[in-house]
Order: structure tokens, then sequence, then C-alpha cells
């Protein structure tokens, strides 16, 4: 159904009705339609002419309603085949000779419908609708309201672009290719798999059985009820009924896998299971996931909703895993890990991304999401919730330091003039998957944090926990939440909240002394022109009467004490900019500060470079008062600046620009040295590699780059030898100035590793090497599948924004871009560019914008426009920037 269009002044435009914030194909809308940004717009031949797609053009009929779904499958793991059987309980709400449902990439061989204890009806039309995703049943006689069966017959494909029921494929002891079946459903991909009502809001219970080869595994989220025979060399496999859930939350798995021992976790049994052979990388996550469970039930005040989880590694997974209740899925890295030979980022990434997924059991699986509009309520909270469990799990990580730059990366997309709001009008399914991205999970949970950090840590998790309670098993809207916090809190919340999250962009806390008060007054923060934004900005200070709490709307004025600070704590989702001279008081005192508060700091000050505010020396001159800093995330946040600014530096600047970089890293690394002390703890590890990649790598210090080739060998040759974080921080410096000869040893490496997260570092090592040669075989290997469809969007990405070898990898790319599209899982293809904005040669970013005007990525033009502008960022950076570092060397 399309919306109605109005003409006006020779242009297109929506009626306000259906304003939304959209992602556009072509162009850019001016914004402000009713409040929203820009619209969602389809070029038709006529270029007058706009059809804009809704909500409505997507969702089913409600006459006919699921309740329980009985569902048989059996796959063929040698023919990439399955067949299937389901007999769907429904209810027939309005009488209809006509059945609307999803499916896609599935054949239906037939369809039958009957009462509970009546005679089958077949249908005499059974129609797929292909571009729509829909099947239509057309029955003889209308059906009258009331309980019916709905029984089909179908079959499909195991397809390899990983998702829907799809095929994952490793290596077995012998060296031959081994498949395992499995699934990934979110947003909308349960119709590739099995007929079915494929939205959040048309929850049913679920009944599984899997006809699977004797001796292999098989998983589905309830837990296994019965095994008998199904014929020669098979078995069925049952499972219990599931509770009440979402069509994207069902999950099979079939294949050789071999599982840990249950543990139990709060009453609740708990396993790992993995590809044969490395349930010894499983302990970590028994460990992570067990404290998860525990830590959720009581923060919730909820007991699991589910009667397992079971966690299984895939060695081919899209994402970096799903919430499938009960049967979560993992990509292989982010699941099994060696804590004797790991980075703390690694081990950090392993136990958030466990307990993001287990957080979802609650709030996701338990309580969903009405429609796509709303997946942040999912991600976005389960984000936080990995913060806050992590926290727990291990304090001394300082998790919500380091989740600084996650806050970062969102307010960079969100300084854009081609952001979106957090949660917006979504339609079709490329828009639902589309929405999975940086601002969904980034921005989202630090709003939350902001929030819970303003009303206060405790009045949020009760209001939470009344949230779930009420809406258990059901759906909900944005406002739900916002009126279970309003009535824990009795703050307005919603009104507080409404800005940030149905508005894109951020503000930016002015502050400037007036007499002995500081007037604090916001504006839209924007890297290339201006906004217009308003946001009620809850700002937490230090002031003269201690702690401080204001809600920021225009202009408010508070006193300032001997610490006064703006955004105290740290978890603003907000820039703040103090005039030239309390800048500089703030600075003088940067030691001094928390931790967070430090990063803010810094943080803000390149973000203003950025948009031009501030002048690169400023910044440099800022984090020469860092050499004491002992938290690596504050060294990040100045390392990062610092690096882009020698990307844009000109030749004859850089030299300096190293120099300053080993002075100014040179003391901490020489303090820390290459060897960790006894008693030592997780971050001073982490502070150490941090500081020799940035000598060795940044700083062009060749007698660390050295010191960097023994410590790779003496790593090599006994890894228990050599802290993790010193192995990897030699590795990386190596390989960013290494050689051909270093390049196809970091591939056999690769091709040999024990633990996934060394199959990546190698990789990535292969790929930081500053030779043309190894990055045209990158590409080639890409192209010829020598690298695995799961990694190739991300291999791309850090080929494109390599400093010396990325112009050219662009041109190769381009010149083969259909094949190098089509190596990737479609749902990853918008993020081989995040890395793109390092192209600012002018010459080149013309080209680059010139190509994808000409080539657009289809489903993805909001992501690709965002990208766009991040390059114009950089190329404006490096005209004001290059020559005028150096005043500060």
């Amino acid at each position: 159904m399309s919306s109605p269009l109005h003409r006006w002044h020779g242009s297109t435009y929506l009626s306000a009705g259906w304003a939304a914030a959209l992602s556009l194909r072509g162009t850019t809308l001016p914004g402000d339609v009713e409040g929203v940004a820009a619209v969602t717009i389809w070029r038709l031949s006529d270029p007058q002419e706009l059809r804009v797609t809704t909500e409505a053009d997507y969702r089913l009929p409600r006459n006919v309603i699921p309740r329980h779904y009985q569902l048989t499958l059996e796959p063929d793991l040698a023919d990439f085949t399955f067949v299937g059987n389901e007999v769907v309980s429904v209810e027939v709400v309005e009488a209809t000779a006509i059945v609307v449902l999803n499916a896609a990439d599935l054949e239906v061989d037939s369809a039958t419908i009957r009462t509970p204890r009546g005679r089958g009806t077949l249908a005499t039309g059974i129609d797929r609708d292909e571009p729509a995703e829909r099947l239509t049943l057309t029955f003889p006689e209308p059906l009258l309201p009331g309980d019916y069966e709905l029984q089909l017959s179908f079959r499909g494909m195991l397809n390899d672009q990983l998702r829907g029921f799809y095929r994952s494929t490793y290596k077995d002891e012998a060296g031959n290719d081994a498949i395992i079946a499995t699934t990934q459903f979110e947003a909308t991909d349960a119709r590739r798999a099995l007929p079915c009502w494929d939205e959040p809001d048309l929850k049913a219970t679920f009944g599984v059985t899997l006809i699977v080869p004797d001796g292999y595994a098989a998983v589905s989220n309830g837990p296994e009820t019965s095994r008998t025979g199904a014929g020669p060399g098979k078995v069925a496999v049952t499972f219990a009924d599931t509770m009440v859930m979402s069509t994207y939350l069902v999950a099979f798995i079939v294949g050789e896998l071999d599982a840990t021992e249950a543990v139990d976790a709060g009453g609740v049994p708990l396993r790992v299971l993995t590809p044969p052979g490395k349930t010894h990388l499983a302990d970590f996550a028994l460990e992570a996931g067990a404290h998860a469970l525990v830590y959720f039930a009581d923060y919730y005040g909820i007991p699991y909703p589910g009667d397992k989880v079971d966690m299984i590694a895939i060695p081919d997974f899209a994402w970096g895993a799903m919430e499938n209740l009960g049967a979560i899925t993992y990509r292989e890295s982010a699941l099994l890990v060696d804590p004797a030979t790991a980075t703390r980022t690694e081990l950090e990434r392993v136990a958030a991304v466990i307990a993001h997924e287990l957080a979802h059991m609650w709030f996701g699986d338990l309580v969903t999401m009405k429609w796509w509009n709303g997946i942040w309520l999912n991600e976005a909270f389960a984000t936080f919730m990995e913060m806050k469990c992590t926290e727990a799990f291990r304090p001394d990580w300082k998790i919500f330091l380091g989740a600084a730059a996650d806050r970062g990366a969102a307010m960079e997309i969100d300084a854009l003039a081609t952001t979106r709001p957090v949660e917006f009008p979504v339609a079709s399914p490329e828009e639902a998957n589309a929405m999975f991205d940086t601002l969904t999970y980034e921005k989202g949970s630090s709003v939350l944090r902001m929030l819970e950090q303003y009303i206060g840590e405790e009045t949020f998790r009760r209001g939470i926990g009344s949230y779930l309670a009420a809406h258990a098993y059901g759906n909900t809207v944005t406002d739900d939440l916002w009126d279970a916090l309003e009535q824990a809190s009795g703050e307005p919340v919603g009104e507080i909240m409404h800005g940030w999250i149905y508005q894109g962009g951020f503000p930016q806390v002015r502050v400037e002394a007036e007499g002995d008060q500081w007037a604090l007054r916001q504006e839209q923060f924007r890297y290339l022109g201006e906004g217009h934004g308003t946001w009620k900005v809850p700002v937490l200070y230090n002031g003269a009467g201690g702690p401080g709490r204001v809600v920021v709307d225009q202009a408010v004025t508070i006193s300032p004490g001997d610490d006064a600070l703006v955004n105290a704590g740290g978890s603003g989702f907000y820039r703040v900019r103090y005039s030239p001279a309390l800048l500089e008081a703030v600075a003088d005192r940067l030691g001094e500060l928390e931790p967070e508060e430090c990063y803010s700091v810094v943080s803000d000050t390149w973000a203003n470079v950025l948009a031009g505010e501030v002048p690169a020396p400023e910044f440099i001159e800022l984090v020469g008062g860092l050499s004491e800093e002992t938290e690596p995330s504050v060294w990040r946040v100045a390392l990062t600046g610092l690096a882009e600014l020698d990307r844009v530096a000109s030749s004859d600047v850089q030299p300096a620009l190293q120099g300053f970089v080993r002075d100014l890293v040179g003391p901490q690394a020489d303090r820390l040295g290459w060897t960790p002390q006894p008693g030592e703890d997780d971050l001073t590890r982490e502070l150490r590699g941090l500081l020799l990649r940035a000598r060795g790598g940044l700083g062009d210090d060749q007698d660390t780059v050295a010191e960097a080739r023994g410590v790779l060998e003496q790593a090599l040759e006994s890894p228990d030898a050599v802290d993790g974080e010193v192995a990897s921080a030699a590795l990386a410096i190596v390989a960013s100035n290494g050689s051909v000869d270093d390049f196809a040893r970091f591939l056999e490496l690769r091709d040999t590793a024990g633990t996934p997260q060394d199959q990546v570092r190698y990789l990535r090592a292969a790929a930081a090497v500053p030779e043309q040669e190894t990055a045209a075989r990158l590409v080639d290997m890409m192209l010829a599948g020598d690298v695995r469809s799961q990694d190739a969007f991300w291999l791309a990405a850090l080929l494109l924004g390599h400093k010396d070898t990325g112009a050219a990898s662009w041109q190769r790319i381009k010149g083969q871009w259909d094949e190098v599209l089509a190596v990737m899982p479609k749902q990853n293809l918008r993020r081989m560019f995040d890395l793109i904005q390092y192209r600012s040669e002018p010459e080149v970013a013309a080209d680059i914008k010139a190509w994808l005007d000409e080539h657009p990525v289809a489903g993805f033009e909001r992501h690709l426009a965002q990208q766009m502008e991040r390059l114009d960022v950089r190329v404006a950076l490096r005209e004001r920037e290059s020559d005028r570092i150096e005043q500060a060397l």
C-alpha cells in the first residue's frame, strides 16, 4: 500500500502522517518533516514521482493467528537440502478463504487445513510471491472463526548465505570438509526455513523434531525429550515445547558436535557445544555464562524463562551471536578462547557477547518489541546489560570506561547530517536488517547508561524489573519502558528521553564563565554544517556544593567550585566545549580527574578537531600531558587522534609527529618493559601491549621493531613463555613493518592456529603488511574462497583503510566489484566500508564517491551515505591540518 503524495512547488513530499526518518535512494531530503531528518523514497521512471513504502506494505493480515507450531525437519548434509512438515494450530479470527503467511526460498508441496477433530480440506491454491516473501493459501470454502490445524509439507536448500537454515563448513580431524546445518533467523529469515507468521508480535509456542543421522548432535530451543529410530541410520530427536515466543528466536543445529558436561547456573543446566576437538576452549565461556545467568535472574528479579541453555560455536556465522532461546549460536571467536594466550580485550569480548545474549533471554525473548522499529529496545538494552554483567564478573576490567570508545563510535555517526533517530518507522525486511547498526546498539545503550546514572542505578533496576514482569510473554513499545521507569523514579523519563530516541544527533554543551557562575548552553554538534535539534540534556556536574544534576533545556547556570566539571562521571551522550580559559584550567588537572572524565575531555577535544572548531596543535598539546596516564582507554583515545593526524600530515611533518609519539609513550613503555611483573592486573598488561604497539608502529621506533621480532619468535616457539598482550603487540609491530615473507608466514600460522583468536590475529597481521603485492593477494584469496565469507567484510575494510596500500586496494576492489560483493553475506556488505574515511586523499575520495553514486549497494543507502560523509570530514581535516600540525611539535 502506498501513502498519499502531494505536489508542492514542483517537488514531491510526504503527507505528515507518513513522515519517516529512513534511508534515501540517491539524495537526502531536507529535514524537519514533522521533526524528523529524512524520509524513505523510491525513485520511479518519472523523476517527479516518489513511491513511499510503509509498514502496512509488509504486515500480514490479522485474520488468522498462529498459536503453536509442531515442526519436523530432516536436513540432508550431503546434498545441502532439507524437507519439512509442520502442523500449525491457528485461530481464525475473521471468516476467510485465504490464509497469508511468510515463506521465502521454499517449495511448498501441499497445504491442508482441518478443525482439530474434523476432516481436512486441501488448499486449491498455493501461491508464492517471492518478492514479497509471502505464501497465499486459497481454500474452496471460507473458514469460519474458530480453531484449526494447518498442515504444510515443504522443502528447501541449506544455503551458504549464513541466513535462514544454512550450512557451515569446517575441516574434520582427517582434513575433510564437514558440515553443520544451523540457523540464523533475525530479523526476517525464519521464513527461509519454514512457512510461518514471521513477525515479532505473532508469538506462538514451538515443538521441534529433527530427523538426523544416528550419532549426530541435534539441538533446538527446548531440552531433548526423546530420541527414536527413524529408518536406517537415522534418529528422530524431539524437543520439549518452547514458551510463547517470536519466530526469529527459533533455532535448530545439526552436526558432529562435541558437548561439555552441563554446569549448574542457578538451577539452569548450561553447556557449550563445539565442532569436534574444541571443547577444551570452552571453560571460560562456561564460567562467564554461569555468572551471567545468575546475575540476570537476580537483577531482573525473574527466573530464567527457559529450561536449559546451550551455547553453540558455529564456524561460519555472520554476526557475533544470536539470542535463540535456550540454543544461543556464536561465531567461534566470540565463544571459544584460551585464557592463557588471549589478550584482555579478547577475553572481554567473549564475556561481553555471552552476557549480551543471555541478557536477551529476558529483554527480547521474554518481552519483545512489537515491530522492528523497536529493535533498539532489544539490542540497546542487551548492550547496556552486557556491560553491567561484565562489570560484576570482572570489576578490575573497568568495563564502562572501556565502553567509552563504543560511545564515541556512535557519536561519530550521530554527528553527521546523514544520521538517523534510534527509533524510526520500519517497513521492509531490508530496512529491518539495516537497523542493526552502531546507533541501535551503541547510541541506544549509551543513552540508557546516561539515564541510569541520572535517576540512580537502583531506581533504574526497579523500573526494569517492573517492566519485564508487566509484559512477560508479550510485546511492547518504547513508551512502555519509559512508563515503568517514570513510576519507579518519579522523574519525567518519557519527556527527557523523547528527543534522544526520536531525533537523530546529539548536543554539545557550551560552558562559559559569567561572573562567579558557569553558564551551560546547548547546541547541536555537527562535523559539517549546522543542526537545529534541541534536547533535554541530563547533566551531572561537580560544583561548589558538591555533585549536582540539572536538565539543560536551553540554558542554565551552575555554581562552580575548585574541582568544577561538566559531565561528571563521563557518562553523558553529549560533547562539552569549555571556553578557552576554562578548558585550560580543566587541562591543568587532567591527571586528577576520574578516568571516565579524562577520557571525555580528550574525546571531546578530538571531536572538535574533526569539526574544525579546535586546531590540531591544541589537541597535540592536550595529550602531551598524558605521559603518566595509566588507563589504557584514555591512552587509546589519545593515540587514535594522533594516528588520524599521522594519516593526513604532510610528509615533511610526519617524522616530527612520530618523534612526538615516541617521546609521549616512551617513559611509560620503558617503565613497563616487555615482561609482566608478578601480581600485575589485566589492565596493566593491556597498557604495556598498547604502548609498545604505539612506539613500534605509530612512533616508528626501529629498536622496538627489532625487539618485537625477537619476542614474536619466542612466542611462536613457546606460546606460554610470552604474555598474550606482549605477543599480540609484537605481532602487530612486525606486521606493520612487515615484508612479503612475513605475509606468507602469517598465512601459514593462520591455517595452523589453535584458537579462533589466533586465526583472526594472523589474518589481520597479513592485512597490515605494507606491501602492494600482499594486499593484492588478499583480494585474490577473498575471491577464491580462501577467506571465510564471515570474515570477508572486515578484511576488505582493513585493506581499504590501510595507510599505504588502501588506495590501490580500492582500485583492485572496484575492478572486481560484483565478484567482491558476491563473496560476502548480504547482511555484512555495508561493513566493508567501515574504514573508508581513511581514503581522504582528495582524488581517491572523489573517485570513491563517484563510483558508489553509480554502483549503489541496495538496502544500505543510508549507511553508505554516512560513510561518505565521514570521508568528507577527513578530507576537510587533511586540508586544514596537514601542514599546521607541526606548530605543536
